[in-house]
């Protein structure tokens, strides 16, 4: 029996499922330089190796290069990285009449400003997708100069670069708080990468995208939704465990039972890195929901009275775009049934927890320049959303029978795609004025 749910490895091709408006968002945004934070699990390779294969295609402008730092101590060893990336897709280059082999030994800041300005000449490019940008961290520590000389290279509008990480990475902004300048962060936009939406995490579950599609319920699909809050790995972690096969060979999932729900030792590791990456406050928010299973902003603020309230509110707002916390049934609760069984499990060892490896004022400061910015980068999305539908369907009005169909199917995604951006960008303008969300 071969089971067609990926776990434990990025996936790209058909085997990535959903994060259209993403893609869209990122290749389209006009900003250089783009930090992708997202928890363990939750996709980061599988968006940039995606990234790049959709931007492996002649009519594109952007050349790419995946930098993997994973392992990676000093620049030399990044300079090393880079150029083993660049000799892998070598042919890439060369399209371009760039030689690669020039470029060995070389360190990684000649390299990349030789790469962008090549592109450049040609009217292109460079899109640099960094994954394991905790590497940098370490850096920091050692050669803050280099460092330093890195992120203006990074930042260099002839080229689009972006990182990916988890929130771990803000240590950068406390390590080079001193730089003259501003700490290393400052210039990079921050997106957080968080659950799939509905449909493409039904065609997750379905394997739509399959050579052979799986059975599914509609009622073993709604609990496989509601038990993993359409987060990309625990979707597959559970329909994995639930994948039968019929005597023909077709796929169906069984629906699930208790045990299928409680996490294993790996899923365990994951969830304690992910809990110390978090501040003091936001572990004792996230106690707190913990503690009464389902429970509203009031409670929680009451719950912890000792902190200010508008403190509570953005970090409240930032663990829910990273998938800690969730609205269900208009209320809070933990973001998903696995992480909540984790910490109950563990709530003695959790509870007392003190040492955290971030700052809180560090965190808060990106946290209000995100939410800030929120309404207006949705706004800007659903612009962009609503001149694609437009466009579309004066193309539908002007086609032939022939192609009708296929531009209707289209037109129909884009439409769910405009409702669902039309919902968050109120959510959003509502908790600007803390209203409760639509």
């Amino acid at each position: 029996m071969r089971i067609p749910y990926i776990v434990g490895r990025w996936v790209s091709a058909r085997n990535h499922y959903g994060r259209s408006r993403l893609f869209a968002y990122l290749l389209d945004t006009p900003d250089t330089a783009t930090w992708i934070v997202g928890a363990r699990r939750m996709g980061k390779t599988s968006l940039l190796r995606q990234l790049e294969m959709l931007t492996s295609h002649a009519d594109s402008n952007l050349t790419p290069l995946f930098w993997d730092m994973q392992g990676c101590e000093t620049s030399g060893d990044l300079s090393v990285e880079l150029y083993l990336a660049l000799e892998d897709v070598s042919d890439r280059f060369t399209a371009h009449g760039i030689n690669i082999t020039e470029m060995e030994g070389l360190d990684a800041l000649l390299i990349l400003r030789r790469l962008s300005r090549s592109l450049n000449n040609l009217g292109r490019r460079l899109l640099l997708l960094i994954d394991e940008g905790e590497a940098h961290i370490n850096i920091a520590r050692i050669e803050a100069a280099w460092l330093a000389r890195l992120r203006r290279t990074l930042q260099d509008p002839m080229q689009k670069t972006m990182i990916a990480s988890t929130k771990l990475l803000v240590q950068l902004n406390e390590l080079t708080a001193d730089w003259p300048t501003s700490p290393f962060l400052f210039g990079f936009n921050m997106v957080n990468l968080w659950s799939l939406d509905h449909e493409a995490a039904v065609a997750l579950i379905e394997q739509r995208q399959a050579e052979r599609q799986v059975l599914v319920d509609p009622v073993i699909c709604e609990e496989v939704l509601l038990h993993t809050n359409r987060h990309p790995y625990l979707i597959q972690f559970l329909c994995q465990r639930l994948y039968q096969e019929e005597d023909g060979g077709q796929g169906y999932l069984r629906a699930p039972n208790d045990d299928d729900l409680n996490p294993d030792h790996l899923l365990a590791g994951y969830f304690l890195i992910d809990f110390q990456h978090l501040t003091q406050l936001e572990r004792r928010i996230l106690l707190a929901i913990g503690r009464r299973t389902m429970t509203t902003e009031q409670e929680i603020l009451a719950d912890l009275a000792d902190a200010n309230p508008q403190r509570i509110r953005t970090f409240l707002w930032g663990m829910e775009k990273l998938g800690y916390v969730r609205q269900l049934y208009g209320q809070l609760t933990i973001g998903n049934e696995y992480l909540r069984r984790w910490m109950h499990e563990y709530w003695t060892q959790l509870e007392p927890m003190a040492d955290a490896l971030l700052a809180e004022d560090t965190i808060e400061q990106l946290l209000e320049i995100g939410h800030a910015l929120e309404p207006a980068n949705l706004r800007t999305e659903l612009t962009r959303i609503e001149r694609e539908y437009n466009k579309l369907w004066q193309l539908l009005a002007a086609s032939s029978n022939s192609h009708s169909a296929e531009l209707a199917g289209e037109l129909e995604r884009l439409n769910r795609q405009l409702t669902t951006a039309r919902r968050d960008y109120e959510w959003a303008t509502a908790r600007q004025h803390h209203q409760p969300t639509p």
